[in-house]
């Protein structure tokens, strides 16, 4: 039997925020979602449904099957029901779950996003590249993040799945953080080049945008498994510099190591160690901010 749809949407509610014997009708992302069989012998649903805020647990007692067919893992739903209390642990008592509509959902809701406005970011990143004077390198940052498809994907990439910046703009809030380093210690250290150290800084982790995914959930893409993004991100960049009109071969070679070499120790999945200034300084600076 077909459950009855729910009405108009009410006002975005996260998880955070529901209160004990509040009803809830809210979209949100089906992170589990078991069918089971009671003591009874009749099916119910156990499931974990989340936003950005967290993490909440929703039983439905009552037309279980038709709601699992309504819906999968993954899935955003809409839900319907009451907050109450189930083995001392607040969880939704679900009296309808149907499918949301997709086209009125923002993933930004669903995923933990970083707290600065991603375009503002996004555009300090294009001042720094303006501020690099190296004419080859210049031109294959404004190549990299002048591309629409890489600045999209750039806005809204995490850091990692789990490790460090895991959420929405992560990894242009650590980039930003890393290229802040990297023009302090130029400063500093006078025998540092400047425009190829803000280079590395800006580029260094640049394959991610390819090796995770972050629709839905942070996870590995099939290509972050199988290749990683140190060498998605020289292979990626290797074309560019390829496009690039009298790239010179020795600035290639350096810009490649230092991309290779920023994770420092074979154990921790550089193919080479640094072995020039600049990708020394650039490895401690990105182990330095991911921890």
């Amino acid at each position: 039997m077909r459950q009855p749809a729910l009405p108009g949407a009410a006002a975005k509610r996260y998880v955070a925020e529901l209160a004990l014997g509040e009803r809830v009708d809210t979209t949100f992302l089906l992170q589990r979602c078991d069918l089971r069989t009671r003591q009874s012998g009749d099916p119910y649903l156990a499931s974990q449904c989340r936003d950005k805020s967290g993490t909440g647990s929703a039983r439905m007692w009552d037309g279980a099957e038709a709601a699992a067919r309504a819906g999968k893992e993954g899935d955003y739903v809409r839900v319907g029901g009451a907050v109450e209390t189930w083995q001392s642990q607040p969880q939704i008592k679900v009296d309808r779950l149907e499918p949301a509509e997709t086209d009125s959902v923002d993933p930004a809701d669903f995923l933990p996003a970083s707290e600065r406005d991603v375009g503002e970011m996004y555009d300090e990143l294009l001042a720094v590249v303006d501020s690099v004077r190296n004419e080859h390198l210049q031109a294959l940052l404004r190549a990299t993040f002048g591309d629409p498809q890489v600045a999209a994907l750039f806005r809204r990439a995490p850091g990692g799945v789990v490790l460090h910046h895991a959420y929405v703009g992560g990894l242009l809030e650590h980039t930003l953080s890393v290229v802040a380093l990297a023009t302090h210690l130029a400063d500093h250290y006078d025998s540092v080049d400047r425009d190829l150290l803000v280079t590395g800084a800006c580029l260094h982790d640049l394959g991610k945008i390819w090796e995770l995914a972050y629709d839905q959930a942070f996870e590995y893409t099939e290509e972050g498994r199988l290749v990683g993004h140190l060498l998605l991100e020289s292979n990626w960049l290797a074309r560019r510099m390829d496009e690039i009109e009298d790239f010179p071969a020795p600035l290639r070679h350096h810009v490649l190591h230092l991309l290779a070499s920023h994770h420092g120790l074979h154990e921790h999945g550089a193919p080479v160690r640094p072995v020039t200034r600049e990708a020394l300084v650039l490895h401690y600076m990105d182990d330095l901010d991911s921890k």
